[in-house]
């Protein structure tokens, strides 16, 4: 686990069952898609490389294929395709077992983030 890029696992800590980990995604058709990915644990984290003064920050642990990482801002890496549709995965938020947010409140937090991903993406080709 401690093989993920950019932290360091200082500790880690057992995860109420139900804790998710939330990612949205722009589908080919420009549909939200919503993943839902469980906590398996958490770990108190420090940024690796960081010119700050080390920082630690609570970060849920997640599976994502066959190995364990830490929840990131971005999942995926890969490059804008040319009809402009953003094949990347972005975390959302941490959904409380006990909050049980509807899936309208996910939705609307995706549609406001590829919208600032597509703004950012326009600033910087101009």
């Amino acid at each position: 686990m401690d093989e993920n890029k950019g932290w360091k696992i200082i500790q880690i800590i057992p995860a109420q069952v139900g804790w998710k980990a939330v990612h949205c995604q722009e589908s080919e058709n420009r549909q939200i898609k919503i993943f839902n990915r469980a906590i398996i644990c958490w770990a108190l984290v420090e940024a690796v490389g960081e010119s700050d003064a080390a920082r630690t920050q609570p970060r849920g642990i997640e599976q994502e294929s066959n190995r364990l990482v830490v929840v990131e801002d971005l999942i995926n890496t890969e490059e804008i395709g040319k009809d402009g549709m953003d094949p990347n995965q972005y975390f959302l938020g941490y959904d409380d077992p006990e909050a049980h947010k509807e899936s309208d409140y996910w939705i609307k937090q995706a549609e406001a983030r590829l919208k600032r991903e597509r703004e950012k993406r326009s600033k910087k080709m101009n």
